[in-house]
C-alpha cells in the first residue's frame, strides 16, 4: 500500500485531487509580521501580527516601528506620516491576500515607536 513520492506528484493537465490544506494560524500570523516588515523596511521581530475572525474574513492587526530616517519617504512623496502608513497598510493587506489566499477585511496599524536601522533596535 506505500506509495513512491512520484505517484504522489501531479502532472500538469492532470485533475486535482480529493483533499484539503489547511494552514494554522501561527503561519498567517508569520506571514502577517513578513509582509508587514517588507512594507516598512523594519526586521520582522520587530512586527507584531495578530489575527482575528471578521465575519468569515481575516482582520489583521499590525504592531510595527517607523524605520528613521522618515523624511527621505516624506518628502520624496510628499505624504503625512499618517497618509504614508495609510498606503503601507493598504499594500500589507493585498500583499497578505495574495500570498496566502485569505480575504482580508480590514488591516488595523499601530505605531509603536521608530527604529533606526542602521542601529537595528527601538527608541
Amino acid at each position: 500500500m506505500s506509495q513512491t513520492l512520484a505517484s504522489t506528484v501531479r502532472e500538469p493537465g492532470e485533475p486535482a485531487r480529493a483533499g484539503y490544506t489547511r494552514v494554522n494560524a501561527q503561519a498567517l500570523a508569520n506571514t502577517a509580521r513578513a509582509v508587514a516588515a517588507e512594507a516598512f523596511g523594519v526586521a520582522p521581530g520587530l512586527v507584531r501580527a495578530f489575527l482575528r475572525d471578521d465575519s468569515g474574513y481575516l482582520a489583521l492587526s499590525i504592531q510595527v516601528p517607523l524605520p528613521l530616517p522618515l523624511e527621505d519617504s516624506l518628502s520624496a512623496s510628499r505624504q503625512t506620516v499618517l497618509e504614508l502608513v495609510g498606503v503601507r497598510r493598504a499594500w500589507i493587506g493585498a500583499r497578505f491576500s495574495a500570498l496566502t489566499g485569505s480575504l482580508v477585511s480590514r488591516v488595523d496599524v499601530r505605531i509603536t515607536g521608530v527604529v533606526d536601522p542602521a542601529v537595528g533596535r527601538k527608541r
